[in-house]
């Protein structure tokens, strides 16, 4: 018999019982749970009710409001039960509400920016690209700030870890749109990081994406938003020389699609510089402090900006190298561009920039942002 649980055990077991227990909507509300419950959760566990509170009082506000319904709504007023999931239950809720209220209620917006981006710090773990494991060798377009940070490298994958993925061999299309899919084996995930090494790799599990079907609800979604923001990504994407499906990918992670914040790193509000890293940007900031004008210094940070081939697995390359390498070097498959496909199943970097093995992203990965394009034939 066990001793004890992990915390991240009680973490989920604590959370649980507490959105399970027989609690009115009005008691969640007001953020009232029964004693014993309360000192059975751990922090975290207490923060994410707490959040989920905000959203509900948000939701009834906006009700009470009659503001405007939106296309990317989904579940409105319903309690989110899965505590592993709340982010991805939550993320869409808030951004429908700025969404609902950036015309004819900004302040509005505003209060619900600002809890998306609450919400976003529980998954977001700064990408690599931020950082140099050289304090001595800070990249020229970084010279304003100098951030250290070890290279971060994921634990092997142990024998038998990866079970629950679908099998790898798997139907995968030809190059030629006339030749039929043939019956192949998926590449397993090369340790090399120059692109010549890896292109055909990321083509190839391109093309074997396919989502979970849990997820479905979610990917739907992702693709409602999409289509939604394209004219605002194409816009700053013809300024930025960078494609429309690239941006709302980078936003979706970097931000979890929030027009109220930096696309930076999900930082609110626009009326201020970033704070969390990369800090202070954009340099010349008031005025403006519209989300295109912070966008396009992001992307330009990033190294995005000024780049000629757009290919596919140009796109993936660039998307996982600014993210890191870290999956890559011990063999696993990045959440950053697999999940909520049957590439991932788990393994994430944490937000204080440790590896849990058992951790799983509650984000969508960008090739599969950009599969469910493909799939609506808007990727080309």
């Amino acid at each position: 018999m066990r001793a004890a649980l992990s915390r991240r055990e009680l973490l989920g077991s604590g959370a649980a019982l507490a959105l399970a227990a027989p609690v009115s909507l009005p008691g969640v509300l007001q953020g009232k749970l029964p004693m014993p419950v309360q000192a059975l959760l751990p922090q975290e566990a207490r923060g994410a009710l707490d959040l989920v509170a905000e959203l509900l009082k948000l939701e009834q506000e906006a009700k009470l409001r009659r503001l405007p319904a939106s296309k990317l709504s989904i579940g409105e007023g319903g309690i989110p039960t899965d505590p592993a999931r709340i982010y991805e239950v939550a993320m869409p809720r808030l951004v429908a509400l700025v969404d609902r209220a950036e015309r004819i209620s900004p302040a509005f917006a505003d209060r619900a920016g600002a809890l998306l981006a609450r919400l976003h710090r529980t998954q977001y773990e700064a990408p690599d690209a931020w950082f140099t494991d050289q304090p001595q060798q800070t990249p020229p377009e970084l010279e304003d700030f100098r951030f250290h940070r070890p290279a971060r490298v994921a634990t092997p994958l142990l024998p038998g870890e990866d079970d629950d993925l679908l099998p790898v061999r798997r139907p995968i299309a030809l190059p030629s749109a006339d030749a039929p899919a043939v019956e192949a084996i998926l590449p397993p995930v090369n340790p090399a990081i120059r692109f010549e090494a890896i292109a055909s790799e990321y083509a190839a599990w391109f093309a074997a994406i396919e989502l979970r079907p849990e997820r479905q609800q979610s990917t739907d979604w992702h693709l409602a938003m999409m289509r939604q923001s394209r004219e605002r990504y194409a816009g700053i994407g013809k300024q930025a020389g960078v494609p429309w499906q690239f941006i709302a990918a980078i936003h979706g992670l970097e931000a979890s699609f929030n027009f109220r914040a930096h696309l930076h790193n999900g930082d609110h509000p626009l009326s201020q510089r970033t704070r969390q890293v990369p800090p202070g940007r954009p340099r010349v900031w008031l005025p403006p402090s519209d989300w295109e004008a912070s966008a396009i210094d992001a992307l330009r940070l990033m190294g995005f900006t000024g780049q000629s081939d757009w290919s596919l697995p140009r796109m993936l390359h660039r998307l996982e190298a600014y993210n890191g390498f870290g999956y890559r070097k011990s063999g696993r498959a990045s959440p950053y561009l697999w999940s909520f496909s049957n590439l991932y199943t788990r393994g994430k970097f944490v937000a204080d920039g440790r590896f849990d093995a058992n951790a799983r992203s509650q984000q969508c990965g960008a090739a599969v942002m950009l599969k469910l394009l493909d799939q609506a034939g808007e990727l080309g």
